[in-house]
């Protein structure tokens, strides 16, 4: 039944979006029809898909190095003052520049592949996880860690049996914000140097004037990071029940 609602959204979207159309009739060039989106959306198919398809792989790399890289680092900073002191103010600062302004170098550094691309993507979403599981990691009381060590519980099985169900519900929920920002940091990547990907298409339309190509490429955009977001959220819904069973009593 939820899922009736964005449908009803959707199609209040489209409705109004075909009144300003019709109404106003204002040049294709500004505001093309829902009509006209949906021929060049079928027209050019098989090119909107292809390069939605090199969009989204970077995307879910990049989200996928994040993960490793955020979980990673986020511990080893919750686990040492020392570390802490020392990265979180750089880090910090990193997440104040604009990533557009950062990926020009990184094409200058290495080249048209996809690794600058993936640069981009990391650090559009590495944030959230490093930041979730450093406050997981440091919510468990030092009772706790004492408690478990007087057990024999030492590293790997500290680490699994404790500290990451304590943050597996904060990193679930920081990932699904990471997941829905990746398509955005290899657009944005798209945007500077590569060859293929959404984000070519869009330059190349928008210098074309050719709005109804720059609304289905968004559109498909949009389609692609809301799969991408529903994914992440199953997956971490999952993942989180099998660390933590507690949270699965919290949802109910």
């Amino acid at each position: 039944m939820d899922a009736v609602y964005p449908l009803i959204a959707l199609a209040f979207v489209v409705v109004a979006w075909s009144l300003v159309t019709n109404v106003l009739q204002p040049p294709a060039y500004i505001i093309p029809s829902p009509g006209d989106v949906l021929d060049e959306l079928v027209a050019r198919w098989d090119e909107l898909f292809n390069n939605m398809v090199s969009t989204a792989r970077t995307a879910l790399l990049g989200l996928l190095l994040s993960g490793v890289l955020g979980i990673s680092a986020g511990f080893a900073i919750a686990r040492s003052k020392t570390l802490d002191r020392l990265l979180m103010p750089p880090i910090i600062v990193t997440q104040s520049i604009p990533k557009i302004a950062l990926a020009p170098l990184f094409v200058v550094w290495f080249g048209f592949g996809i690794v600058p691309k993936l640069i981009v993507v990391v650090l559009v979403t590495v944030f959230p996880v490093l930041i979730a599981t450093r406050v997981g990691v440091s919510s468990v009381q030092r009772s706790t860690l004492a408690l478990v060590r007087s057990m024999g519980l030492r590293s790997t099985a500290l680490v699994r049996k404790v500290l990451l169900p304590a943050s597996a519900p904060h990193l679930a929920g920081a990932f699904r914000v990471s997941a829905s920002l990746a398509l955005i940091g290899s657009i944005i990547a798209e945007y500077v140097g590569s060859s293929e990907g959404i984000g070519v298409v869009l330059l190349t339309s928008i210098g074309t004037q050719n709005t109804a190509l720059t609304f289905a490429a968004i559109l498909l955009s949009s389609l692609t990071g809301s799969l991408i977001y529903l994914a992440a959220t199953a997956f971490t819904h999952i993942a989180t029940i099998g660390l933590n069973p507690s949270y699965m009593e919290v949802q109910t």
